[in-house]
């Protein structure tokens, strides 16, 4: 066994947020900001969805070096979580340096596919809640349409639309996204007939917007996005959840001013924003007004590889 390190990209959910759980679709893209893995004979304190996904390798791949040493460094600024799924690439990464440790060609799809599968169950062994759209971007790369129905996953590759100038930017703060499902769980149970309207109302949206994305019209990309973001306000509102909080807000109305659309690039309540443009001169000008704002940029190159052996 000659024990090889692995990488994976973080990712950053273009559309499908709250309403991927309900089966809906998301399109997702990952981004060329990656967590990297390497193989230690100490015994390296590890994550807990890195314990987890190392513990399935092993009953999959056989023995293994102990322990891993992560670097997460990319996926976060000043010390705090951008928000971009570093815990999802970790997971990836593990899985990818057990299988290529293993000697297997984690170049080949269907070794590709037994990445996913080995990082999606350790991933969800500590959040059972998430969809896995983070994952299979942390595994796949590229830009998907990915759904959930049950145990039914598809991932399938998209492609951005020509045209479509694609901006995130850091709210400053991190957002605990298991407290605003919470917020929306309690809205299930409080008032069903509410929380239906609010999820099928996303539901529509996330629909529009990846048939957009797939149709290559980068404006119906914007108007969808648009669309989504006061989705997005309205369910936070009736669940109590600051889920369009003011720096999201306010990159919302920045893009708009600049003839484009942002929303929040993940659950909400801080962490990033994504923006949508189809003039690039248009999203150079947000930018600007963003650092004039105290928001945060985030220099990204979109659909970046994803797991890989080094």
């Amino acid at each position: 066994m000659s024990p090889v390190g692995a990488s994976a990209p973080g990712k950053a959910l273009l559309c499908g947020e709250y309403a991927v759980l309900e089966g809906a679709p998301a399109i997702v893209a990952a981004v060329d900001r990656r967590v990297s893995v390497t193989w230690s004979d100490d015994a390296t304190p590890m994550p807990p969805e890195v314990e987890a996904t190392l513990a399935l390798a092993r009953a999959r791949c056989g023995p293994l070096p102990p322990s891993l040493k992560l670097d997460v460094s990319a996926l976060h600024r000043d010390r705090i979580k951008l928000g971009l799924g570093s815990s999802a690439a970790a997971a990836a990464a593990t899985a990818a340096a057990a299988f290529a440790t293993s000697e297997q060609d984690v170049t080949n799809p269907e070794v590709v596919r037994r990445i996913f599968d080995c990082a999606f169950a350790g991933h969800a062994s500590v959040a059972p809640r998430g969809s896995g759209v983070d994952v299979a971007a942390s595994t796949y790369g590229g830009y998907l349409r990915f759904t959930r129905s049950g145990d039914s996953i598809e991932a399938r590759t998209a492609t951005a639309p020509r045209g479509l100038s694609i901006r995130l930017v850091w709210t400053g703060h991190a957002a605990r996204t298991s407290d605003l499902l919470a917020k929306v769980d309690a809205l299930r149970e409080r008032d069903p007939d509410e929380h239906a309207a609010r999820m099928k109302r996303l539901a529509d949206l996330a629909s529009e917007f990846a048939a957009a994305f797939e149709a290559g019209s980068a404006t119906g990309v914007v108007a969808s996005a648009a669309s989504y973001c006061a989705a997005m306000s309205e369910l936070g509102s009736a669940a109590g959840a600051p889920i369009v909080e003011d720096k999201l807000g306010l990159a919302a109305s920045l893009a708009e001013r600049f003839s484009g659309s942002a929303k929040p690039c993940g659950a909400g309540g801080g962490d990033v924003a994504v923006a949508f443009f189809v003039e690039p001169d248009a999203a150079k000008r947000f930018e600007v007004a963003c650092i004039r704002e105290g928001l945060h940029p985030i220099d990204v190159s979109w659909g970046a590889l994803g797991v890989q052996a080094h």
